[in-house]
């Protein structure tokens, strides 16, 4: 009778748990490490090596490195050969750290086809691969709907992921080349409890989960995916965003000619002495697409004309050339306005006795222009003469923005409304649906 009570109550126990094991989704390899020549082990119990060679090595507690050396695998000085190591801790009570980190699921290490370099992945199902990464994304005191609508975009992006085949013995990276994925460190009770929430939930079109690529905030628009890789995407369409409240909607950077001048030939431009700058202006969004903007005013490509020669360069490549937080921004050229003037304060008898700030009433850039004609910014020889950039907006400007999503969950069309992030995913990915796929 006892035995027949206690089958019972765990069987209730385990239909009461949010998410059942069989609903952890497929399983998916995360590459914590990519290409590299060693990581690190840690563990306050042993640790077991289990090559695919059938050679096993225990390690002791501590700290070990896993290396790769003239081809093969060893572990400190002890080799190990083959190509596949599983790594496991041997008490579970004791966790396993790669490079200070420790993870759920399964770690292998792996020799790269070229012998001089090794991966090392996490397996283990998606949804509690979805813990380590939801927390990396969003604060986990977000409104619960922006929350849900990362996290199921998280999960398409990563079901996606499975069926890509980019890269040789894993299907998704651990950084942003993927999703930042942080492990069990990474993890918050928030953000576990709304990914058990939307368990199975994806963005899809035509029935399969979409490459779901979101982004910090877009300043205002997103960008459809034709005038970012040239090649459109039904779900990634330019739409207005609700990315007020986020703290990089709207940045600058300043930079004089010789400074911008020297970046250039520091990356192989040598364009000699820059003279101009030709780039269409900014018009609000949405905006007619040119051949050096898109629909939300990003930049496409731009011109920087020297003396020498000339070179045009994509968005994607100024961006990262000169540090910008998006490609969506303006320039200009001229003297940068000091805030006040000081002048002397004199006595009756015209002796200096002291001085006064005056403030001066400025413009919203703070500038005055040293030479526009047309979409060409010149560049003189103008004393203190700067280039300025104004931009909005963190990131490539594709899919949703969380920034966005955060202010729709927060708006007034949400009050009230159960499931509001499916809202939110199907504004943000053209044309999807949003439901169940496990």
């Amino acid at each position: 009778m006892l035995r027949i009570l206690l089958t019972t109550i765990l069987v209730l126990l385990i239909s009461m748990s949010p998410v059942r094991a069989e609903q952890r989704g497929p399983k998916i390899r995360v590459g914590l490490v990519v290409n590299q020549f060693s990581v690190t082990l840690e563990s306050k119990g042993k640790i077991k090596l289990d090559s695919n060679t059938g050679k096993d090595v225990t390690l002791n507690p501590g700290k070990h490195f896993l290396s790769l050396k003239q081809g093969e695998l060893y572990a400190d000085q002890t080799k190990i050969g083959g190509s596949v190591v599983s790594v496991l801790a041997t008490n579970a009570k004791l966790p396993l750290m790669v490079n200070q980190k420790n993870y759920r699921g399964g770690i292998t290490a792996v020799v790269n086809s070229n012998k001089k370099t090794l991966n090392v992945v996490n397996t283990l199902p998606v949804e509690d691969y979805l813990y380590g990464v939801i927390a990396k994304e969003v604060l986990p005191l977000w409104p619960d709907e922006a929350i849900k609508a990362q996290t199921v975009a998280a999960r398409s992006f990563a079901l996606y992921a499975l069926n890509n085949h980019d890269y040789p013995n894993y299907d998704i990276r651990a950084n942003d080349m993927g999703q930042v994925y942080g492990g069990l460190a990474a993890e918050h009770v928030n953000t576990n409890k709304l990914v058990d929430a939307t368990c199975g939930v994806a963005v899809l079109s035509d029935g399969k989960p979409i490459q779901a690529f979101f982004h910090s905030c877009s300043g205002g628009y997103t960008e459809s995916a034709v005038y970012v890789w040239g090649n459109p995407v039904s779900y990634l369409q330019a739409v207005v965003d609700y990315d007020q409240d986020a703290p990089n909607f709207a940045w600058d950077k300043t930079y004089t000619r010789d400074q911008l001048q020297r970046t250039l030939e520091l990356a192989g431009y040598q364009v000699g002495v820059l003279e101009g700058i030709r780039l269409s202006p900014r018009k609000p969004a949405p905006m007619k697409p040119t051949i050096n903007r898109g629909i939300s005013g990003r930049v496409r490509q731009i011109t920087f004309k020297g003396k020498k020669n000339s070179v045009t360069l994509t968005g994607d490549q100024v961006r990262n050339l000169l540090g910008l937080n998006s490609t969506l921004f303006d320039i200009v050229v001229g003297l940068q306005r000091p805030d006040y003037i000081e002048v002397p304060i004199l006595n009756s008898y015209g002796v200096p006795i002291g001085t006064k700030k005056i403030p001066i009433k400025k413009d919203t850039r703070g500038t005055t222009y040293t030479g526009t004609v047309g979409d060409l910014h010149l560049l003189t020889d103008v004393k203190d003469e700067k280039i300025f950039f104004y931009g909005n907006g963190w990131g490539h400007g594709l899919g949703m923005s969380q920034w966005g999503a955060r202010g729709m969950a927060l708006g007034k069309d949400a009050r009230g409304k159960k499931d509001y992030y499916k809202t939110i995913l199907e504004h943000y990915y053209t044309g999807t649906t949003v439901r169940d796929v496990y």
